[in-house]
């Protein structure tokens, strides 16, 4: 039991010292203006995307037979991008606080960094994180349906505000599934690459 709270635990750890020795002077100093929560997210993922693949890798032994081609590749992006345009349109109709504040945050800035960042670092970054390792490690603990929710919850928190919190928790809900039925990282990471996508292209298609 000790060894499998600390697998969880060591995980967490890390990416919270990560985020804490690059925020903490990145937003003190604030280098780069509205960009700065996006240079911050580049930046972790640059620093933590190494280290929780190895983690990823070292649980392979735990995760079953991967079931993954090109034809659930292209179901799973075409299913990211109607969760997310549902998704939003729903919080957005319910008239839920904080969306608009997370899309001047998120959609600031140039146009090639929104697309890194949305397309590759935070996909890589969070499903790493959130499902490739967290998720994975919880089932040594707890039941599967148990893992999908608390990871699903945390997820929502760590987007700080009420109407991505709603989003992420919904949207992680899928994740850990996805992750969960082909039993590999790649699964979340396009459903949640396609899901930044239509949001960023949702975005820039309102701007005049």
């Amino acid at each position: 039991m000790k060894i499998r709270i600390r697998r969880i635990m060591i995980p967490i750890l890390f990416c919270f010292a990560i985020a804490c020795l690059i925020e903490i002077p990145l937003f003190a100093e604030n280098p780069f203006g509205k960009e700065t929560t996006l240079w911050d997210l580049l930046f972790r993922a640059v620093a933590a995307v190494p280290v929780l693949f190895c983690f990823y890798r070292e649980d392979r032994v735990f995760r079953g037979k991967i079931r993954f081609n090109a034809a659930i590749a292209v179901f799973l992006l075409l299913l990211g991008a109607a969760l997310s345009v549902l998704l939003s349109a729903a919080i957005t109709g319910l008239g839920i606080p904080g969306a608009e504040a997370a899309q001047q945050t998120l959609f600031a800035g140039s146009f090639w960094l929104q697309a890194v960042v949305l397309l590759i670092a935070s996909p890589l970054l969070e499903e790493l994180f959130f499902r490739g390792v967290f998720y994975g490690r919880l089932k040594e603990l707890l039941p599967i349906p148990a893992s999908v929710l608390i990871s699903s919850a945390v997820f929502g928190i760590y987007h700080a505000n009420l109407a991505q919190g709603i989003f992420g928790f919904l949207m992680g809900i899928v994740l850990a599934c996805a992750m969960e039925r082909y039993q590999t990282v790649a699964a979340p990471v396009l459903i949640h690459a396609a899901a930044n996508g239509a949001a960023l292209f949702a975005a820039h298609a309102k701007l005049p």
